[in-house]
């Protein structure tokens, strides 16, 4: 144990791992001497050295080797016995240029005597200078320095946090450390990690993009703990720009927007509030806040054409946008040790050693994978074989809906509570709700039984969080949510609760309020339970994916209980031109025509919209859309049609030239559209006339002419370079991280 004035860090509690980490950040940001080369060891890196340049005193570059030597008892002393094989390896290194300077950091204690005769062996083999740094010395750094601290976050566990941050930071320090349970002593910081530090602490704002289960939460939690350690008076996490009232910006908070432009799919509606706050954002940033948020790629790629980056230029700098879901194989194997080492018994981890290498460089490891082959609850059915393992690392969500299957009736019924209050979490001590009713009933357990079950879960499938407004049981990941979804919505009788809790998109997608369902593979949900899916789409907004669900799987009773609640669809039907909709676009307003939920004035405005649209513009689509179809009545459609016919094919030698009265940017384009549209009206009347081959052949030569007049495009012959990471020659890849996995 070191200590420094009422700070203290024992930092044999680290592990070799976490204290190179430590070892190579003080060399960075202490000494001075970026590392640039990890020197491989036949220890699998655990007494690991580095290679660094320093600016000598005349201005020269001059070589540098720093060495760590970690001893894992506490309170052990470093003594030149425990360098013996060290000395020959720095004489090699010296006789090559590469240590001029040799710097050995330890854990351990130093003394003075020790320190003389350490110094003088290394000197003896050709080493110009040589120093020893001592567990204090370290302390003292990690004391005074908070970004270092932020670089190794591990420390903030093994340090007393009440003496590391102070006043009402602490208090929401150690929620987020208590928040994260077993997280903290398995993080592995990675590039993504290191990027998204210097990101915060040069700009004041970071974009962590990623996958699910790719780690985008554990970092934005360090983060937040590091930020409070720099200086931030609270930490705020949000969902919305809605929910921006909350937060304090002149108090210099720190603040997380968790899933910013949407949790599943990008939402355009957030969109404009955040281009309305970004000035508020930047002005925070440069009072000193800081800010994170959190996406996935798909959703930021959707959003990024859509923010006004003139109101905040961070926007525009590729160095605020952590990727966080790269991670190199080293990275994989050293989480997927971590865990494995933590609390699986022996007999597991000796099960496991031989498949970890080959789960390490499996491009679909996420940093959750590692957790739950280190959690027993989730391997003690595993059959433990490469074919099995191989599936739980590329097909997650149907490994963790196995677990939840295999779970007694109790766990199950903890699990389905939270599932129920997934946006909110379940209030501790559990009290009776009406979601807990649900869930004893369905599952036939006694509410005592749940609260017995939520605590054995901890740390495994559920985690108990400290809020303000109390504590609160959540899932310990998101994807449990997923899965738990997929268990209960292959049961008719658990139907409710799958309604009552699956994620909006799983349900929009997965599920129909019709009869005969089940016939094209959707799960039925009951009128029983219309009333209460209402209400949960009551502020969805009307994108593709609900005017899709609505128009194509709902009955006329579910259609007329969301219009009761929601009146901005009769609005968005009358604001439309049905005949430039997208097909969900179409489906809803067919949908709610042929139910008769349209007044008839605003159907035959409809109407009327689509054949002056379709003949003013030849557009021949609708005469063979099915769909907008049946918005006509058969005496208006016939009109319609026979109006087209009349307009454009009564005088076939004279079409060409009526083109003339169009114009486009993209010519091409356009002529090609006309003979596109010409050739589908032909097809409907059943016309068979020379006399469109030789209009056919005047569209096609214009167009020719109009391609003979474009300016050639000349390749720059530049392409994407590729960011993979050079394969080290000296290592033996991921293998030896995992040699005493199982000691």
């Amino acid at each position: 144990m070191k200590a420094i004035g009422d700070v203290n860090y024992d930092l044999s509690k680290l592990g070799w791992k976490a204290f190179q980490d430590l070892a190579a950040a003080v060399a960075a940001e202490v000494l001075k001497r970026p590392v640039q080369t990890f020197l491989e060891s036949n220890d699998g890196g655990r007494d690991g050295a580095f290679l660094g340049r320093w600016e000598g005193p005349d201005g020269t570059t001059v070589k540098s080797t720093i060495q760590c030597k970690f001893l894992g008892k506490p309170g052990a002393n470093l003594v030149l016995s425990d360098l013996k094989d060290d000395v020959p390896k720095a004489e090699k290194l010296a006789a090559t240029g590469l240590a001029d300077d040799y710097i050995i950091l330890t854990n351990a204690g130093v003394s003075g005597e020790a320190d003389a005769q350490i110094c003088a062996a290394f000197e003896d083999v050709g080493i110009k200078n040589c120093r020893t740094f001592g567990g204090t010395w370290i302390v003292q750094q990690l004391t005074e320095n908070p970004k270092l601290r932020m670089l190794v976050p591990r420390v903030y566990g093994i340090g007393d946090l009440s003496h590391i941050i102070t006043g009402h930071g602490y208090k929401q320090a150690k929620a987020i450390l208590d928040s994260m349970g077993s997280d903290l002593s398995c993080f592995v910081p990675t590039d993504a990690y290191r990027s998204a530090v210097t990101a915060l602490h040069e700009h004041g704002f970071v974009i962590l993009l990623g996958d699910p289960a790719s780690g985008k939460s554990t970092i934005a939690a360090i983060l937040a703990l590091g930020a409070i350690d720099d200086g931030c008076l609270g930490a705020l996490k949000i969902n919305s720009p809605d929910q921006l009232n909350l937060w304090h910006p002149g108090e210099k908070q720190f603040l997380w927007v968790d899933d910013a432009f949407g949790p599943n799919h990008f939402d355009a509606s957030r969109m404009s509030r955040w281009n309305a706050e970004l000035g508020t954002l930047r002005a925070a940033v440069e009072s000193g806040a800081r800010i994170v948020f959190t996406s996935r790629n798909y959703i930021w790629e959707a959003a990024k054409p859509h923010l006004k980056t003139s109101a905040f230029s961070l926007l525009k700098e590729s160095q605020v946008v952590v990727n966080v879901h790269a991670l190199s194989d080293e990275e994989r194997a050293q989480m997927l040790y971590n865990h494995v080492r933590r609390v699986q018994p022996k007999e597991m981890r000796r099960r496991l050693k031989p498949f970890l290498p080959a789960i390490a460089v499996n491009k679909a490891f996420l940093p959750e994978t590692a957790r739950r082959l280190g959690d027993p609850l989730f391997t003690k059915n595993l059959a433990v074989c490469n074919e099995r393992l191989t599936r739980l690392v590329e097909h997650p969500v149907e490994f963790l809906t196995e677990v939840l299957a295999q779970l007694d009736d109790p766990s199950r019924a903890a699990v389905a509570l939270i599932f129920l209050n997934s946006q909110t979490g379940v209030p501790s001590p559990i009290a009776p709700t009406v979601a807990l009713e649900m869930v004893t009933r369905l599952m036939g357990v006694k509410s005592a039984d749940v609260a017995r079950a939520m605590q054995h879960l901890n740390d495994s499938l559920t985690r108990l969080v400290s809020e303000e407004d109390g504590d609160r049981w959540v899932f310990r990941h998101p994807t449990i949510s997923d899965a738990f979804a997929t268990l209960v919505a292959a049961s008719p009788e658990l139907v409710e609760l799958y309604a009552h809790g699956a994620k909006l998109d799983r349900l929009l997608d997965e599920v129909a309020c019709r009869p005969k369902a089940a016939e094209d593979g959707h799960i039925r949900i009951p009128p029983l339970l219309y009333p209460g899916l209402v209400e949960r789409l009551k502020d969805y907004p009307l994108d593709e994916t609900l005017r899709s669900f609505l128009g194509a799987r709902c009955e006329k009773a579910f259609l007329q209980l969301m219009l009761e609640v929601r009146p901005d669809i009769l609005e968005w039907a009358a604001r439309v031109q049905a005949i430039n909709q997208t097909l969900s676009g179409k489906l809803l307003i067919a949908a709610l025509t042929s139910y008769g939920l349209l007044a008839e004035d605003l159907r035959q405005r409809i109407v009327a919209d689509i054949r002056e649209h379709s003949i003013q513009w030849l557009n021949a689509k609708p005469l063979t859309d099915t769909i907008l179809r049946q918005v006509f009545k058969d005496s208006e459609f016939a009109d319609y049609a026979e109006a087209f016919r009349k307009e454009w094919l009564s005088d076939i030698p004279s079409v060409f030239s009526e083109f003339g009265r169009y114009g486009s940017d993209d010519e091409v384009g356009m002529y090609t559209e006309f003979k596109e549209n010409l050739q589908v009206a032909q097809a409907y009347f059943s016309l068979d006339d020379e006399a469109f081959d030789e209009l056919y052949s005047a569209i096609d030569a214009h167009i020719e002419e109009l391609e003979a007049q474009q300016p050639s495009s000349a390749s720059s012959g530049w392409s994407p370079s590729s960011m993979e990471r050079a394969d080290d020659p000296t290592s033996d890849g991921t293998s030896s991280i995992f040699r005493d996995v199982d000691a």
